[in-house]
């Protein structure tokens, strides 16, 4: 390798290093691992050195096509040192302002989605509801007044015909009163079981 690529590779472990100080403080903060499995967290940290390896690799075969030299490997870890010693103090106050920051853009997000989109649904939900109410209430009372109109009409109607009916027919028909009485029972407890129906409804 070149000087130029040799420095460039050194340049670069060391910005890796720091970053890896950086995202492990990142992964440590996320991770609790006194309330977490310990599978989970075992897994989870198997997984973030690999993705970190491959990471580091990725930028060394950027650098000088992935040749990896010793002083790289002190490059790497002065990074890490210089970063610890240096800048994880700040890193861990920007990164605490920014959870905080997200965790507030979040919660004034919920409580504008409730102001603005969930309540008014709920108030419209209860107007509809209100409304369907009221117009079956309506549609109950309409419906009683049309059933007594037309009962009343049928009565009256009923009358009239008997009072046109012969006398004769009307003597025999006497004879068989009881039937029509047990009729008659049938018909009026049939009405005031449907009235009775009507009544609750409108309730």
């Amino acid at each position: 390798m070149s000087l130029n690529v040799q420095f460039y590779s050194m340049v670069a472990m060391v910005g890796m290093g720091a970053y890896l100080g950086m995202a492990l403080d990142t992964y440590h903060r996320f991770l609790y691992r006194g309330k977490s499995n310990k599978f989970i967290v075992f897994g989870t940290d198997i997984l973030f050195w690999i993705l970190q390896g491959l990471l580091v690799f990725y930028v060394l075969y950027l650098v000088n096509e992935g040749a990896l030299r010793f002083y790289l490997l002190l490059a790497l870890l002065c990074g890490y040192a210089a970063y610890k010693s240096l800048l994880q103090s700040i890193y861990k106050r920007i990164l605490e302002f920014m959870i905080q920051l997200v965790i507030r853009i979040y919660l004034i997000t919920v409580k504008l989605i409730k102001i603005f989109i969930i309540i008014p649904i709920k108030w419209l939900i209860h107007v509809i509801i209100l409304i369907l109410l009221f117009i079956y209430s309506v549609l109950i009372r309409l419906i009683r007044l049309l059933y007594n109109f037309v009962l009343s009409i049928l009565l009256f109607f009923v009358r009239v015909c008997w009072f046109f009916v012969p006398k004769r027919v009307k003597n025999f028909l006497a004879r068989y009163k009881g039937v029509f009485g047990k009729f008659k029972n049938i018909f009026l407890t049939t009405i005031k079981k449907v009235k009775d129906l009507l009544d609750r409804r409108k309730k």
